[in-house]
């Protein structure tokens, strides 16, 4: 394991590395045991890779969770909303991609941070109004698709926007399931794609992440395995002062 490791970063960040891996296999239990967004290790991969590289790579990571997901839910798609969907969040999605590439990092670390507290504070407002959401109407729907396109593209997760979207049109279960992975494997190539042209996420960089592939593998079995009885309430107060507190450095610490 160590000349694996060895091989894969120089040494001595061989250790840090592997450190790295087993708290994103942790956060990927906790995560698919108790239904935590993918968001929540974005702070996790922006430590370890700094802002706009972290981003690059949690966006590998998703690749890879996703196509999973898909392969199990596939026969659920909903491919006639799917296919709105990213008609209209791809063009934002590479609008959000080139603005992750030429905003100077120290600016674009604190927009980072502002919007995680975004998707820490966004749907606690929205279970305190209390009120269902509505289907939107067609101009709607595409202004909102192209903000989770922008979301997703900049700060590599537009999810939290995405996931209220789809039930509120009635989306739920497995069809929820297939529609979500399909529309964010849809986005998370073209998105690369724009990080490595821009010098974000070198070929080398992007190719030693395959590990992360085998851990939201083994961290999805793990947590819908083993701690599906974990207390939602208790994990999402603790993930989300950890949220703020990194959403917080990332405001006002200095890359």
């Amino acid at each position: 394991m160590t000349e694996l490791l060895d091989s894969l970063v120089p040494a001595p960040a061989a250790g840090r590395y592997a450190a790295f891996v087993a708290a994103v296999f942790a956060s990927s239990v906790l995560s698919s045991a108790l239904g935590i967004g993918g968001y929540a290790l974005l702070p996790l991969f922006v430590g370890f890779y700094g802002a706009k590289s972290g981003v690059a790579l949690i966006t590998v990571y998703f690749l890879f969770q996703n196509c999973a997901k898909l392969l199990l839910t596939w026969h659920h798609v909903d491919f006639a909303l799917a296919g709105r969907l990213i008609a209209w969040a791809l063009p934002g999605a590479l609008l959000g991609g080139v603005l992750l590439v030429v905003v100077p990092a120290h600016v674009f670390q604190r927009v980072l941070g502002a919007g995680v507290l975004a998707m820490v504070i966004v749907p606690r407002l929205r279970r305190r109004r209390g009120a269902a959401p509505q289907a939107p109407a067609r101009t709607g729907f595409a202004l909102f698709a192209l903000a989770y396109g922008v979301a997703s593209g900049a700060l590599g997760s537009g999810n939290v926007l995405k996931g209220p979207f789809l039930t509120s049109l009635g989306v739920v279960k497995e069809r929820y399931i297939g529609t979500y992975a399909l529309t964010s494997c849809a986005l998370n190539v073209p998105k690369l794609l724009v990080y490595r042209g821009g010098g974000v996420a070198p070929g080398t960089l992007l190719a030693s992440a395959w590990p992360l592939l085998l851990v939201s593998l083994a961290g999805t079995y793990a947590g819908t395995r083993l701690l599906r009885h974990i207390p939602p309430a208790w994990f999402e107060r603790v993930s989300n002062a950890v949220f703020v507190v990194a959403a917080l450095a990332m405001l006002v610490v200095p890359t």
